[in-house]
């Protein structure tokens, strides 16, 4: 059963965001939030993170959080592999968890804990944080996202700790994962931050990394997809060409962060709406801007209710 968890994790995995209803921001739009990962499955998305930062925990509730786990497991059923998201907060992660296995989740993506809003200066409350999820909801596996910038030697610590399958690694810094592959191999599925602009997917996928993840996926599935599908192949002039096309939306998304990928959900007729506070919605240029760069995909791509207006 292990092996077969860690087959599914080695692929692209889509961050969904969380959507709200129009004319109040909070209040989750649970039907949209279902459709949007309906779309995900049928256009052959296989790895789904919820709650996560693309799914902005840090402006969701506790009790949100939960429910967008336990919709997006009796949405998606079986069709595709759901990574509930754990906050850094130790006591509302062990009931998360608990909840999120009682619905049938195998395995979630965990925050790192952070201390007066920052890393903890010994790296050993970390991996209590880890321990205790694990020895408290015995049988479900964590994947750990390393937002604080882990040593080489924090990875080997954070390979005894059994519950932990994989890693996510924002590849801020890269070498230190890439040193850590070297060291563990299989010991953990490593997934990395694809970053299209420069394009270096292809690079990390040559270092280690056996999947990425994803934000355009929400709205524009097919050029991701095809960047994995590519990797598998060892096809790194494609991936490169794909990267460029993408590098502009790239720029776009690091100055709008959420605000983009909910447009683009939009854009796409699905559900996007606003963003919570303290993020803020696209302004008319990024609208004008985003819709230039999807009429150059209109044609290749998806949507029956793209509308360029």
């Amino acid at each position: 059963m292990t092996q077969d968890l860690r087959q599914q994790l080695m692929d692209v995995h889509a961050y969904a965001v969380t959507p709200f209803r129009a004319g109040d921001l909070l209040s989750v739009d649970w039907e949209g939030f279902a459709g949007n990962l309906r779309f995900l499955v049928d256009s052959g998305v296989r790895v789904i993170n919820v709650g996560g930062g693309t799914g902005e925990i840090d402006a969701l509730s506790a009790e949100e959080l939960g429910r967008l786990g336990e919709v997006a497991l009796e949405t998606v059923g079986g069709a595709a592999l759901v990574t509930p998201t754990l906050p850094g907060n130790c006591a509302a992660a062990v009931e998360l968890a608990r909840r999120f296995q009682a619905a049938g989740a195998r395995v979630c993506l965990a925050m790192p804990p952070f201390e007066r809003n920052r890393a903890p200066d010994d790296p050993a409350g970390v991996l209590d944080h880890l321990r205790l999820i694990s020895e408290r909801v015995p049988g479900l596996w964590l994947f750990p996202y390393n937002t604080q910038g882990w040593s080489v030697e924090f990875f080997e610590r954070l390979a005894r700790i059994d519950a932990v399958i994989g890693v996510k690694d924002p590849c801020v810094d890269d070498h230190p994962l890439f040193r850590a592959i070297q060291r563990l191999g299989d010991r953990f599925v490593w997934i990395g931050n694809k970053r299209h602009d420069p394009g270096v997917l292809h690079l990390r996928y040559q270092a280690g990394i056996e999947g990425f993840t994803a934000g355009f996926i929400n709205f524009m599935p097919h050029p991701e997809l095809e960047l994995e599908r590519l990797a598998l192949q060892g096809d790194w002039e494609g991936m490169i060409e794909i990267q460029r096309r993408l590098a502009p939306l790239e720029r776009l998304r690091n100055r709008y962060g959420e605000a983009l990928i909910k447009a683009g959900l939009d854009a796409a007729g699905l559900c996007g709406g606003r963003v919570r506070p303290p993020r803020v919605d696209l302004d008319d240029d990024g609208w004008r801007a985003l819709r230039a760069e999807l009429l150059k995909w209109a044609e290749e791509v998806f949507w029956d209710g793209f509308s360029a207006t």
